[in-house]
């Protein structure tokens, strides 16, 4: 898989592109520029990106169950209006931690999001990854500077957190049924080779894809922590990966052009690629465990009171 293509799939100059999420229902990627405040949905079979302006730093994207995109903005989970840009807040995440964003936003087999924070200014042990039920989240891990994934293998029972400021990725023991994690370890330690552990996956065969910012690639874990292959990159800060495509095979990738130490040579800094490295994931669940159609007509009920928008 170290000789596997890489192409363009989209050539653009994300200022730091994230949380890429294939939509198999609709065929779309979508993905989010935090630096801009934008969040995209890209068709790959026509070459259309279409994006929102989000006023605020967008820590990533899901959709719920009826494909309305859901956004883990800085102050907590929000819906879109794709037809007027509206965002409004649905799920409120660390209110007393302004000096917080969200950063990450994924969803498990059962339909519930986690969301990963971190401060603004970098600040140590200031950040935390939380699960939501209904119209609830909850904090699962506590103490960390900046949380990326995580990653899920529900047939392992397994949970992969990246602490990036730290440059590791810890494992621990995921019950899919309660949402309950246990038995914290160390399963990557890059912090010798000062690379950053970003956005990650998991394949169909249990292996994990780590986007590794500074390494100019994208590397494959076996379970047991070996190294298992690589993709490298025309850039050197790749950000996340997700699979997708009608097969589950196509391998995206987002990339940072802030990041980039060298960014005169890098012009396809920020850039989203695709590859076929002979695996392949399942698509990304939507989320199931909001309410969303329920929440949304309360909202728009008169009687409700009037709405914030965080647009």
């Amino acid at each position: 898989m170290s000789d596997a293509a890489v192409e363009v799939a989209l050539h653009v100059r994300a200022e730091h592109g994230e949380g890429p999420l294939w939509d198999a229902a609709t065929a779309r990627l979508w993905w989010v520029d935090i630096a801009a405040e934008r969040v995209h949905c890209f068709d790959p079979q026509s070459g259309e990106d279409s994006s929102w302006r989000t006023g605020g730093q967008p820590g990533g994207v899901v959709l719920g169950a009826s494909g309305d995109p859901l956004v883990a903005m800085p102050d907590g989970l929000a819906t879109l209006d794709r037809a007027t840009g509206e965002l409004r807040m649905c799920v409120p995440i660390e209110p007393d931690r302004t000096e917080n964003r969200a950063n990450d936003v994924k969803v498990d087999a059962r339909g519930r999001p986690w969301v990963g924070t971190m401060a603004f200014d970098k600040r140590a042990e200031n950040a935390a990854l939380y699960r939501v039920d209904g119209d609830r989240a909850t904090c699962v891990v506590s103490g960390l500077t900046i949380s990326n994934g995580p990653a899920f293998d529900e047939s392992r029972g397994r949970l992969y957190l990246a602490d990036t400021a730290l440059c590791v990725v810890d494992l621990f023991d995921f019950d899919d049924v309660t949402g309950a994690v246990a038995n914290r370890r160390r399963f990557l330690d890059l912090s010798d080779a000062e690379l950053w552990p970003d956005g990650m996956t998991v394949d169909r065969d249990g292996m994990l894809w780590v986007a590794l910012g500074r390494a100019g690639a994208v590397h494959r874990y076996r379970p047991d922590g070996a190294l298992d292959g690589v993709v490298a990159l025309p850039t050197s800060n790749p950000t996340s990966v997700a699979f997708g495509g009608g097969d589950g095979g196509d391998l995206y990738i987002t990339t940072s052009w802030v990041d980039c130490e060298r960014r005169d040579e890098e012009p396809l800094a920020g850039a989203i690629f695709r590859c076929r490295p002979g695996a392949s994931a399942r698509p990304s669940p939507r989320c199931t465990s909001l309410a969303l159609d329920r929440r949304k007509a309360a909202l728009d009920d008169p009687a409700h009171g009037p709405v914030r928008s965080i647009r």
